[in-house]
């Protein structure tokens, strides 16, 4: 239909019925400005026009010549239509999520006779396969992967479906596969692992973990002591997956955090009462200002429009647009109840206020990298800090520690250095802890700045800061390790940062000092504190890989303790005895062309699946 003015557009409204659906507005070119949805089509049109709205309203009225609608049958039918054909048509008026390169989902290939895990960043899904994200860490992503496929083991081969054949893989042959590709395939098993995946996935990470404890303890009592404990490891792993959420919510409710701020939300993922993934996500419009209501009910369709990992519970700062309809649809897609719930005191706010500050830090770190890296702004920056700690010039060189360790295992500590508020690469350190103190964060740190001091050349690289990732446990156990003679002669101040407030406490006497978020020096301390983080959590994953990979060698099937030495000693290390060809591995003595090719195979599927 086409009106001409507002008269026309009020008139032809009058037309329109009282059902739910979706409408648009299109200009005179015909391009679609505007799509939205309603309860009450005719309704929520003459709202269009008895309001004056905001600027983006405005343009909507003196811009829009025509109007259309589609009929659906329900109001969440009406909202899942809007969804896509927002995605679809791309309104300039409607505020929509930035397609900013996708994020990688789990996909189960529900289609196929004997389904499997893989991992995807295809928007399309024409198979109707079920889907769980997304997870914007890749390395997350793969840990989730390879502690489902060894708690409810599913086929690993590519292909809609195996070929049958009288063996099974060399997988199959480990127990670590089940083999639909023989004729002895358990087909009620091999359900039962698939749905224990998808119930998983789905937030009920509290029965996978009963599951695991389950076998785990029939195992002990049939004495298969080894069988225990593998699966004992394996539900710490789960158990362990993320990072702590705060204390007071550690409850196995599953649960999701949403927060807006400016043009960005934050979605925080709670699973087992830990922080299972924090996916932070731009809006693709101008109207960056737009209440944040709509932009909260944005944020909630487009994060669970591809995904089947729907929570049990929803955590906003205000009500979003269209919440009881939103309930709705998550109810349908989850089968279950799903609330949407505005905390206002108590352990759910603060679950809340730990999304809005984290998203706060990241705005806060996004415009320090965007702009404030200038000489202008890190001269400033460290003339304050000056100011802040007593200095009689600006630092010159700070340096910032971290420690990393899982499970007390691989524990290591790391160093960066900073030049004039710019990274120095050649003065930074690892640092691999002892044992006797691994998991002991402060103990490690202390170790760790023994080490570096007693190395130093007091004439040149003497730090003016040392910058301690942690709270004041950390900080005093850095100030003992430095010693308070040490740091008053050379005029050094020991200073750590809380990650919760970001709250700075300087060394021996302890004075909290508490800085504006984006102000500089907190800034460039921050930059710095993350730096340390990035290069401690690397050095983590590099002493980890290779510590797994030995392990991986250990567990080659079919050769013994000195085939293993000799592979080791040829080749110097087990990174290269996993990159070698069997033509390589059949020059280690003992060693022929079948035994070389099946070791070959097995470090292939063995190294992607860790």
């Amino acid at each position: 239909m086409s009106i001409v003015s507002e008269d026309a557009l009020k008139e032809s409204i009058a037309g329109a019925p009282h059902l739910p659906g979706i409408y648009t507005f299109v200009d005179d070119s015909g391009k679609i400005l505007y799509i939205g949805k309603a309860k009450d089509i005719r309704k929520r049109l003459g709202g269009h026009l008895s309001t004056a709205g905001d600027l983006r309203h405005q343009v909507l009225i003196e811009k829009a010549v025509s109007v259309e609608w589609t009929i659906t049958n329900t109001e969440v039918e009406a909202l899942i239509l809007e969804s896509e054909m927002i995605r679809l048509k791309k309104p300039p008026l409607n505020v929509r999520m930035r397609d900013s390169g996708r994020y990688p989902y789990i996909e189960i290939t529900t289609d196929e006779e004997y389904p499997r895990l893989q991992i995807t960043r295809e928007r399309e899904n024409p198979g109707g396969r079920a889907r769980f994200g997304p997870y914007p860490a890749m390395r997350d992503l793969r840990r989730l992967l390879d502690i489902l496929i060894e708690a409810f083991p599913l086929r690993r081969c590519t292909g809609t479906n195996p070929p049958k054949q009288k063996r099974p893989c060399l997988m199959g042959q480990l127990g670590r596969c089940p083999a639909p590709c023989t004729e002895e395939t358990d087909t009620l098993e091999y359900e039962n692992n698939l749905n224990g995946i998808l119930t998983t996935l789905n937030g009920n990470w509290a029965w996978a973990i009963e599951k695991i404890e389950k076998s785990m303890k029939e195992s002990a009592e049939e004495l298969d002591f080894e069988e225990a404990q593998r699966l004992r490891d394996l539900m710490k792993r789960l158990e362990n997956f993320g990072w702590p959420a705060p204390e007071s919510d550690a409850g196995s409710l599953s649960r999701d955090v949403f927060a807006v701020r400016e043009n960005w939300g934050i979605i925080m993922r709670i699973r087992l009462g830990r922080i299972s993934s924090l996916l932070r996500t731009p809006f693709n419009s101008k109207w960056k200002y737009a209440d944040i209501p709509e932009r909260l009910s944005v944020l909630i369709r487009s994060a669970y429009s591809d995904t089947g990992d729907i929570p049990k519970e929803i955590l906003t700062p205000s009500i979003p647009d269209h919440a009881e309809m939103l309930e709705n649809w998550l109810s349908t897609k989850k089968e279950g109840s799903v609330k949407i719930r505005i905390p206002e005191k108590g352990a759910l706010k603060e679950l809340l206020e730990l999304a809005e500050r984290n998203l706060s830090h990241f705005l806060a770190s996004l415009a320090w990298k965007r702009s404030g890296q200038s000489k202008e702004n890190i001269d400033a920056a460290l003339e304050a800090l000056a100011d802040i700690f007593h200095l009689s010039e600006p630092p010159h060189r700070i340096i910032g520690l971290d420690a990393s360790n899982i499970f007390d295992s691989w524990s290591v500590v790391a160093l960066v250095s900073f030049l004039d508020g710019r990274r120095d690469r050649s003065g930074y350190r690892k640092f691999s802890i002892p044992d006797a103190i691994s998991g002991n964060d402060p103990a490690m740190i202390a170790s760790a700045l023994r080490r570096y001091i007693s190395h130093l050349d007091l004439e040149t690289e003497i730090p003016d800061i040392i910058l301690i990732d942690g709270g004041v446990t950390q900080l005093r156990a850095a100030v003992e390790a430095v010693g308070e003679n040490w740091a008053a002669d050379n005029n050094v101040k020991i200073v750590s940062i809380a990650k919760k407030e970001e709250l700075l406490i300087e060394g021996i006497t302890e004075r909290r000092i508490e800085l504006p978020m984006d102000s500089l020096p907190i800034c460039l301390l921050r930059s710095i504190r993350d730096e340390a983080h990035r290069f401690v959590l690397h050095f983590h994953r590099q002493r980890r890989s290779t510590s797994e990979l030995r392990s991986i060698i250990d567990e080659i099937p079919g050769i013994g303790k000195a085939t293993r030495i000799r592979l080791l000693s040829h080749f110097g290390s087990a990174k290269k005895v996993a990159a070698a060809s069997a033509e390589e591995i059949m020059e280690v003595p003992g060693i022929g062309r079948g035994r070389a090719e099946q070791i070959v195979r097995y470090l292939e599927i063995r190294c992607q699946d860790t």
